[in-house]
């Protein structure tokens, strides 16, 4: 099938209207033919000025073939497949609306399909942009919860419990004609913090042998709040990730009881990794690490806290 564009810039945007005109002019300014791409911002029911800010960009950036859209069904799972429901391109590459892209982000994505006919899907680095001082219980283990994503610095095919952050996140379009979209119940919307829609989708990929890459050299940039260091905020971040894994593994048993297990295990493991940082005098990273590992088991026995 023929599209008119090699790629769409999916956005999915809730109440970032100031971050979301940052991401926006980043990919005004892209190494890459205005012609050959388009930009799709689908707003998931924003309340702040989201919507103004849309309607200047065709006169701020008239280079741009952008499309603003409102999904009305909350949840950034829903948002996501409308992104991909309404691309005209053959790549259908995500970035979230407070990131950032480098110049290149967008040429590397596509020179990378036109000589990997075989891959899917691929992922990208995202690298924090602190927009203040990291709490003193902040570590690696936290990397998940301000978006630091990054696999290393080689190409490599994803397998098993591996897959891209929605943050630089890209697909063939016809990656959605084969095996669907996002699944709407897992997901932000509005304030839970529920996840795994995306992973949900990369199972659905990488079960069905397709080919996912991790592509080092492609990398946003992703701003950090500073509700990101919030504990009621990690709290209730920590409840999505057990919860959204209670929902996917729904109605397997066997699945469930190994998450459960490996949950048990990793409080094992952050109880043992926090004495040495109790050792090192910084009672308050290991107190932080072990309340996150158990929140996350309490989210994974009672999917209802996340809501």
């Amino acid at each position: 099938m023929l599209y008119p564009y090699k790629a769409t810039i999916a956005i999915c945007t809730y109440n970032r209207a100031k971050l979301l005109q940052l991401c926006i002019e980043s990919l005004s300014e892209l190494n890459f033919p205005v012609a050959d791409f388009e930009v799709v911002v689908v707003d998931n029911n924003s309340t702040d000025n989201t919507a103004e800010v849309c309607a200047q960009v065709p006169g701020l950036y008239p280079q741009l073939n952008f499309r603003y859209v409102v999904e009305k069904q909350q949840g950034v799972g829903h948002t996501r497949t409308r992104c991909a429901k309404e691309a005209q391109g053959e790549i259908v590459a995500y970035i979230d609306d407070d990131c950032l892209a480098d110049e290149n982000w967008l040429q590397y994505i596509v020179d990378f399909y036109a000589q990997h006919p075989e891959a899917m899907s691929t992922g990208g680095k995202i690298v924090p942009k602190y927009l203040v001082p990291v709490a003193d219980w902040f570590g690696k283990y936290f990397w998940g919860l301000v978006g630091h994503y990054d696999q290393g610095n080689k190409i490599f095919q994803m397998k098993g419990v591996r897959y891209p952050s929605g943050a630089n996140m890209h697909f063939r379009k016809t990656a959605f004609d084969r095996y669907g979209y996002f699944d709407g119940n897992l997901g932000r919307s509005g304030k839970s913090l529920m996840a795994g829609e995306e992973k949900a989708m990369y199972l659905k990929l990488i079960n069905n042998n397709e080919k996912v890459y991790y592509l080092p050299h492609v990398v946003v940039h992703h701003h950090v709040e500073g509700n990101k260091f919030d504990k009621a905020y990690v709290r209730r971040h920590s409840y999505g990730i057990g919860g959204s894994e209670r929902l996917m593994n729904a109605g397997n048993s066997w699945k469930l009881i190994k998450k459960f297990t490996e949950y048990v295990a990793k409080l094992g493991y952050a109880i043992a990794y926090g004495f040495g940082y109790l050792f090192q005098g910084k009672p308050g990273k290991m107190a932080m690490l072990v309340k996150f590992r158990w929140w996350v088991i309490e989210g994974f026995l009672n999917p209802n806290k996340t809501r």
